[in-house]
């Protein structure tokens, strides 16, 4: 890795045209400090091609430099993430993304504190600052409202960035409801007519039955009539003495 010059003093002055291009714009030399006896370089918009060794070599008189190592760290705190469904399986997938550096592990947890098992991948970031792309997928079972965590955890750091994931509702197609709905009025309105019609029929039957029952009420009259008739009819006429039949 080649030598970078950042800042050079020289009898109260810089010279710009020493600074690598790399920190045109973001690096300085604190000036007020070095009333203190204090030479500080501060580096701003820190990159990570920013870690690395400096030297600060000061001559007065004589000559001392020192040396410090600076660590640069990119924590996953934009973590992006998405729940979908198989609709083969029906199982519910949940992934999570995010970029940073070191790399980092993915840990996955449910609202009970129970650890599961999910697959995780690490590439390079297609930025500038090749940063690692890390994407977390867990496959589960699951119905809704359940909630579960993933946490990006880098080793040899405290810090660690977590991300909330609440099964939602099933989806229900628009098109789909309103065909469910439509059938629901369907089958409704066959059910009504079915009734309908049973209920006329069984009037019907009724109507039915009592008119036979009046015609046989009838008949029943007009035969006992006929039978009163024909039993009168046949009735032998009474004669009483030589004088005829009364």
């Amino acid at each position: 890795m080649e030598d970078k010059k950042i800042i050079q003093f020289v009898n109260g002055k810089e010279d710009p045209n020493v600074q690598h291009s790399s920190y045109h714009g973001r690096a300085q030399l604190l000036k007020d400090q070095l009333f203190l006896g204090k030479a500080a370089l501060q580096i701003t918009d820190v990159k990570l091609q920013d870690a690395g060794v400096y030297c600060c070599l000061i001559s007065y008189g004589g000559a001392d430099y020192k040396r410090i190592t600076l660590k640069v760290n990119a924590p996953y705190r934009k973590i992006y993430h998405t729940i979908s469904v198989d609709p083969v399986t029906s199982e519910h997938e949940l992934t999570c993304q995010a970029e940073g550096y070191p790399e980092a592990d993915v840990i996955w947890t449910s609202s009970d504190h129970q650890v599961l098992s999910g697959k995780t991948s690490i590439t390079s970031s297609k930025r500038e600052e090749k940063l690692f792309n890390v994407t977390s997928t867990l496959r589960i079972n699951t119905t809704a409202d359940k909630i579960f965590y993933c946490t990006f955890r880098r080793l040899g750091h405290e810090e660690n960035n977590t991300a909330e994931l609440v099964i939602p509702e099933p989806y229900l197609d628009p098109a789909k409801k309103r065909n469910h709905l439509v059938t629901l009025g369907a089958l409704f309105l066959c059910l009504s007519v079915t009734l309908a019609v049973i209920f006329c029929l069984k009037r019907d039957v009724r109507m039915m039955d009592v008119e036979k029952c009046g015609t046989r009420d009838m008949n029943s009259k007009q035969q006992n009539g006929i039978l009163s008739l024909w039993f009168g009819f046949i009735r032998p006429e009474v004669c009483s003495g030589p004088g005829g039949c009364r």
